[in-house]
């Protein structure tokens, strides 16, 4: 590697040091170290064009593929805008040169760093959770909650269309690769089917969810695993696998640690004393009644799933606004929320610029993603 080269990963790591340090410091990201980043990045590609290291086509996919990256995580909810734009910088500054070794899709940038962040950070986060659990003392009501949201009538349907949705997906994009001539391999196929999942599941959550509506996704769905399916037998095996997988991915596993990560870090907090920038940890939602009443349900939900009609609040990295909790409080005065003793249970601001640092050091070292080279060395 040159000494440019060289220069350019201290520069990306110069960034997210300093990113890092404000945004633990102040839970803030400045504009110096993102708009940098995104500088640097694209004049470091424009750079290599010129010495010929890589095509115009390249950088303009380069450029459009890691922000919509970056949009994703935000628009998931799992990021902030701070980490968004830093995120997309630092895919650009990232010279072509270090991912040598690495062939097909996983030579992209943006997915390397997408996996060198959330995969240490479920590692660590679910490793921390199990050590609170081991120790702790709310095994018992740890349970009662676990199956009480795996169990809860009002999500089976929806749980039973997703279940379908997934298999839907899964028919229509294995024929789609064979209509391109294009053969990943299983992991990658798999990594493809779940991120078009929750694509379109995050697309869906502004539409009301009502019987039709479960009712015409699910005939499309089946539809399609029939229609697509090589053979009768491909279609059964295909839908066990799925099935298998959603229930232990999406069901059981899911609401396991959510189940313990609202025990264990989360804090239930009265609605009169909420701040602006608190994040909540579920969704409050307003239902119909079949009297013709409205009441309010609260769900558990992994990431924001987006505000509709119907959602007076959702798990977001930005936190509440002054419009949202005076929503919440006007909400407890009539007595809406006396079904959850007017409280709203909030997690801990999480600071991804740290994240995002470690995730940079471990694809210079790694020269890609940081598992395959655990695996070469185990």
């Amino acid at each position: 590697m040159s000494h440019y080269e060289t220069f350019l990963l201290l520069l990306a790591l110069a960034f997210c040091g300093y990113a890092s340090y404000t945004d633990l410091k102040t839970q803030k990201i400045y504009n110096f170290c993102s708009f940098g980043l995104l500088y640097a990045g694209t004049l470091s590609q424009l750079m290599a064009w010129y010495f010929g290291a890589t095509t115009p086509l390249y950088i303009l996919g380069l450029f459009f593929g890691s922000g919509l990256i970056s949009f994703a995580l935000y628009w998931f909810g799992i990021f902030s805008p701070g980490d968004s734009k830093l995120f997309w910088g630092v895919c650009l500054i990232f010279p072509l040169s270090l991912f040598r070794s690495m062939n097909g899709i996983l030579s992209f940038p943006p997915l390397i760093l997408v996996l060198n962040i959330i995969i240490p950070y479920s590692i660590v986060v679910l490793t921390y959770l199990l050590f609170k659990f081991a120790f702790g003392r709310n095994k018992l009501s740890l349970f009662r909650g676990f199956l009480r949201s795996i169990f809860r009538k009002s999500m089976l349907l929806e749980k039973l269309s997703n279940l379908l949705l997934l298999l839907g997906i899964s028919s229509a994009l294995t024929h789609l690769l064979e209509w391109l001539a294009w053969q990943p391999d299983r992991f990658v196929r798999l990594v493809m089917v779940l991120a078009v999942f929750a694509l379109l599941r995050k697309s869906l959550s502004r539409v009301l969810k009502t019987p039709v509506y479960y009712t015409t996704v699910s005939f499309v769905c089946i539809w399609l695993s029939v229609r697509l399916a090589a053979s009768v037998a491909a279609f059964f095996w295909s839908a066990i696998f799925f099935f298998g997988m959603y229930l232990v991915v999406f069901v059981i596993a899911k609401q396991w640690v959510l189940s313990l990560a609202s025990l264990m870090l989360d804090r239930a907090i009265d609605v009169s004393d909420l701040e602006v920038g608190m994040i909540p940890s579920e969704q409050i939602i307003r239902v119909a009644q079949p009297d013709g009443t409205v009441g309010y349900e609260k769900r558990q939900v992994v990431f924001s799933s987006g505000h509709d009609a119907n959602t007076i609040i959702t798990p977001d990295p930005v936190g509440l606004n002054a419009d949202e909790i005076a929503e919440l409080q006007h909400l407890a005065a009539e007595g809406a929320l006396a079904d959850f003793e007017n409280q709203i249970r909030v997690q801990p601001s999480i600071r991804f610029a740290p994240m995002i640092t470690v995730g940079v050091l471990l694809t210079i070292l790694c020269r890609g993603p940081f598992y395959l080279t655990l695996l070469q060395l185990l």
